[in-house]
């Protein structure tokens, strides 16, 4: 007998299994996909035991003959692709043809569906057919999944707790409703909603489900295009931001993808506007020719890759960051930070049996509930009123009012004043600000003035370094500093830019050595920008240093004139707002 022999169905889709059904919500995803591109405008997602026990899934869509659907039980049939010209058009979002059987063989699956006049049931055990019959007719297709992964005990073993589990499903959904706002999608979790969406078509109403009020207050619409693509959607002023990548939900063509390289051209429109180590809140919609996207990629579809991507990548970047420089990113007092106040001021408390009861949380969470609720609806109501005012912001020039010094505090801290309110301005962040685009701009400049040294100055090299260095001595060149290697084969300094503070040019030399050698991005912008950054944290003035009002007035004078006065070049903020009607509130002068 020969040593290779074809492997039989049952075999073949626990393997393609392996591949489509990584856990409970890749099973949610593969059927709720079907349930959207059968043309459902109401999906419901049931679960049991966030999945384990469960997973049921129902729409109101096209349905199916009871030949179709014993035909979408066998590998790689699928009703989205016929021919080659398909798989490169392709619109759908399933279309390998592998997921029910694969889903079948780990799990039992019932599916019942209708079309017309009968409806018709099927019942699967191990990826094998054990019952069909006619059933009542309702248009639309239920399919359950129960004991997912029963055969496969291994498999079973590796799935995360529960909670964790439960919270991938409510990711996808949340994604695939951003991504179909027409749809109206239901998920539940032993019978307790966990989110719906009206199906309206209002990409914001469904933001609205997923995050809190104050996040969608501050949700601001971006769009711009190219002649190849065009992205549109919301993102959120610097303050609101995550430790995850994740909630950078990117859709393209109605489907949502994964692809590093967009979240990273968003994470650097937002350079320098956030803190090392945080990202935006944004939600992206790409809309391109099929033939400029491939989705046929990944096993589950979720990768993509793009033609002409380097402009997509520009265009993402671009039009995102345009956007934030036209906003004002002032973080001011949180009414709810207020209110807060105010409701302790007040001690609402009641005695029971002699014991002191505290009421005032209950009726806090009332009233924030009450005000909460008529926030979302004047918001989701007014989108054309706040894009206007967004469009008045846009044309201002001056980014900060005018500052009226009053004060220091703790020699770290400025208070001033305007028309606008009360300021703290954090002198460090404020002076890095300042010095950051001082030096970026003076390194951006087409002509950069340099000098010749008329000593060069040696950089303390190891052989390995220079060896490394060799080979990349064009790259410091743009930023005005020539390299040469010696007769002793080190590496001497021979010209600087003119920008240099005088004594530092060995220092200021070093830290691009260093972004090189440690194997960095040595792309020009990336070591522009962490030079920039570098030099400013160091020559700012620092935390705990009083220093004069002439000092002060012109840090103030050229903060006000940023291009983003709002953050420190690693995202903290540098100035803080109190209007009059907050200080009011704290002052309990208004109720």
């Amino acid at each position: 007998m020969g040593k290779i022999i074809q492997l039989n169905d049952a075999l073949s889709n626990l393997i393609a299994a392996g591949e489509v059904v990584e856990n409970m919500a890749s099973v949610v995803k593969e059927l709720v996909e079907n349930s959207v591109d059968a043309n459902s405008t109401v999906i419901k997602i049931d679960l049991l035991e966030s999945g384990l026990n469960e997973i049921k899934v129902t729409d109101d869509g096209d349905g199916m003959s009871k030949e179709d659907m014993k035909m979408s039980i066998k590998r790689h049939a699928t009703s989205k692709i016929r021919t080659n010209h398909d798989l490169f058009h392709i619109s759908s979002l399933g279309f390998r043809g592998e997921a029910l059987p694969s889903i079948a063989s780990v799990s039992h699956l019932e599916i019942i569906s209708c079309e017309g006049d009968t409806g018709y049931r099927i019942f699967l055990l191990k990826g094998e057919l054990k019952e069909e019959s006619e059933y009542a007719p309702r248009k639309g297709t239920s399919v359950s999944v129960k004991y997912l992964f029963y055969n496969t005990p291994a498999r079973l073993k590796h799935l995360k707790a529960t909670n964790t589990e439960l919270s991938f499903i409510v990711d996808y959904v949340n994604k695939i409703a951003l991504a179909n706002p027409t749809v109206s999608f239901t998920l539940t979790n032993n019978t307790k909603t966990i989110f719906r969406s009206t199906g309206s078509g209002d990409h914001l109403k469904v933001l609205s489900n997923i995050y809190s009020i104050e996040i969608i207050k501050n949700m601001v619409p971006f769009n711009g295009k190219n002649q190849y693509f065009e992205v549109s959607g919301y993102l959120t002023k610097p303050i609101f931001n995550r430790s995850s990548r994740n909630h950078v939900t990117v859709i393209a063509n109605g489907r949502m993808i994964r692809n590093s390289k967009i979240i990273s051209s968003v994470n650097e429109a937002y350079k320098t506007y956030l803190p090392i180590g945080k990202h935006p809140i944004v939600f992206l919609k790409i809309d391109l020719d099929p033939l400029l996207i491939d989705v046929n990629v990944h096993p589950q579809k979720l990768e993509v890759k793009f033609t002409e991507e380097r402009m997509l990548l520009s265009l993402i970047r671009n039009t995102i960051n345009e956007k934030l420089r036209t906003l004002d990113l002032i973080p001011e007092m949180k009414d709810k930070v207020v209110d807060s106040v105010k409701y302790e001021s007040l001690n609402l408390t009641s005695s029971t049996n002699g014991k002191s009861s505290i009421v005032k949380e209950d009726f806090v969470n009332y009233l924030d509930d009450l005000v909460e609720k008529k926030k979302i609806r004047e918001i989701l109501d007014k989108q054309e009123t706040v894009k206007t005012s967004e469009e008045k912001v846009a044309d201002e020039s001056q980014k900060i009012s005018r500052l009226e010094y009053i004060g220091q505090y703790l020699g770290t801290y400025l208070i001033a004043q305007n028309e606008d309110g009360l300021f703290i301005i954090d002198q460090h962040a404020a002076a890095e600000r300042v010095r950051y685009e001082n030096y970026y701009q003076k390194m951006e400049s087409v002509n950069i003035e340099t000098y010749q040294l008329l000593i060069p100055i040696t950089l303390d090299l190891s052989n390995q370094e220079v060896i490394a260095l060799n080979d990349q001595l064009d790259l410091f060149i743009p930023l005005g500093i020539e390299l040469e290697i010696n007769q002793i084969k080190t590496i001497d300094i021979t010209k600087v830019p003119t920008w240099f503070v005088e004594g530092y040019e060995r220092i200021y030399t070093e830290e691009i050595v260093r972004y090189i050698l440690d194997g960095k991005d040595i792309g020009i912008m990336n070591v522009k920008d962490s030079l920039a950054k570098s030099l400013s944290c160091k020559h700012s003035i620092k935390a705990n240093k009083y220093i004069n009002k002439n000092e002060i007035q012109k840090l103030l004078h050229d903060l006000e004139n940023c291009e983003n006065p709002y953050t420190c070049p690693h995202g903290r903020p540098t100035i803080i707002k109190f209007t009059q009607q907050e200080i009011e509130k704290l002052f309990l002068r208004i109720m």
